[in-house]
């Protein structure tokens, strides 16, 4: 068909359903809401089970189709793509196709004809993949939104837009997309930097997200550690202000490895049957920023793969100490506190263990004491001497 005579760009028309396609690009797609397959089933069955999408078939089914915002589309390969409304397209087709609906799972209602008269032709809008004005609709609808987007569909949007800027005559800064988003510059940054980063490790085939362990994609996990001067340094990344656009390939030829071994203690690998170190962000990812601030514990972390043993080996001994001895004398006061509970009958056992206590405190008070005193007088005999 000829698009541009029968939808110029910038001109509002209804359009029949049949000819729209969905944008298997769309960011609302990240790495565990991805469908299997380019096919209309396969995204329908997606957004499905992670959109509401038998909500708005409900909605639909008892109003009919309220043709007031239009669905934003590109020509692509001579097809109509949708950029904005991929739902309200897999709703629509679902309701005018039962065996979508059938192989979604999705139950549909009775509708009227009444309202099948309102699904056949829908208002669309064209734009040009250029249009900055679009996105910045969409960008902002899907940030303050009640659909709203996930991190990462956050950063695959403004990064795709980014992207778009190179050959542009005036260009736009991520700075002013994050503002025509409606979200802080300073967050939109950080999650296409670390954007940036998963390609280049896509692209030097070094890891894939389709390689994580855990089904889940905490993309958090990889854009707050690129927030950390340990994590940057460790691969060898230059630490941006928040005024520079972030670098298509952030981490030098020399680092990738590196790339590749802090992905793996961030997601995981499938491939190589090893579970990711960072179980939580809260505190793994701090006790992995520990790790690499010490030379000697993150040489121990890359051989042994151990994160306890090498989150020892990066705390000094006098912060170890300092810890154990204020955990023993906490938890000896909860055992004050439930003496009661002690069976002088049946639990000779314990009376050792109290024991083996009382002798370990003994020595490591003489200990101290000795330590002590050596301290003082030698600063009593520096002082002297001065």
């Amino acid at each position: 068909m000829d698009w541009d005579t029968i939808l110029p760009t910038g001109t509002p028309k209804e359009i029949g359903v049949e000819h729209l396609h969905f944008d298997i690009k769309n960011p609302r797609f990240t790495p565990d809401k991805r469908p299997e397959q380019n096919t209309d089933i396969s995204i329908i069955s997606k957004l499905a089970s992670t959109a509401d999408l038998s909500e708005l078939i409900q909605s639909i089914s008892t109003s009919g189709y309220i043709n007031i915002e239009p669905l934003i589309v590109v020509l692509r390969e001579g097809r109509l793509v949708v950029l904005e409304g991929n739902r309200r397209l897999a709703a629509l087709k679902c309701l005018l196709n039962s065996d979508y609906a059938r192989q979604a799972r999705i139950s549909l209602p009775e509708i009227t004809d009444k309202v099948k008269k309102t699904l056949k032709r829908i208002l669309v809008y064209r734009v040009s993949q250029e249009d900055d004005e679009a996105r910045s609709l969409i960008g902002f609808k899907h940030i303050n939104g009640p659909q709203a987007w996930d991190a990462y569909a956050k950063a695959q949007f403004a990064g795709q837009w980014l992207d778009l800027q190179k050959d542009q005559e005036n260009p736009l800064t991520l700075s002013d997309i994050a503002n025509r988003m409606g979200d802080k510059h300073a967050t939109i940054h950080r999650m296409v930097t670390a954007l940036y980063v998963l390609r280049q490790a896509e692209e030097k085939d070094i890891y894939k997200i389709e390689d994580r362990k855990k089904k889940s994609f905490s993309f958090s996990h990889l854009y707050t550690a690129l927030s950390s001067e340990e994590y940057t340094r460790y691969v060898g990344m230059e630490r941006l202000s928040r005024n520079d656009d972030p670098h298509e390939d952030p981490v030098p030829n020399s680092h990738i490895d590196k790339l590749r071994r802090l992905l793996i203690w961030l997601y995981g690998s499938k491939e190589k049957d090893l579970e990711p170190i960072v179980r939580s962000q809260n505190p793994d990812l701090g006790r992995l920023r520990e790790v690499l601030s010490s030379k000697v514990a993150t040489t121990e972390l890359e051989m042994r793969g151990d994160l306890e043993s090498a989150l020892v080996t990066a705390t000094p001994k006098s912060t170890r100490f300092s810890k154990s001895l204020v955990d023993a004398n906490a938890n000896l006061k909860a055992s004050m506190e439930v003496l009661d509970g002690f069976d002088s009958g049946s639990q000779e056992e314990l009376l050792e263990v109290i024991e083996n206590i009382v002798s370990r405190s003994k020595l490591i008070h003489n200990n101290m004491n000795a330590m002590y005193k050596e301290y003082i007088e030698f600063t009593e005999k520096s002082a002297e001497e001065n």
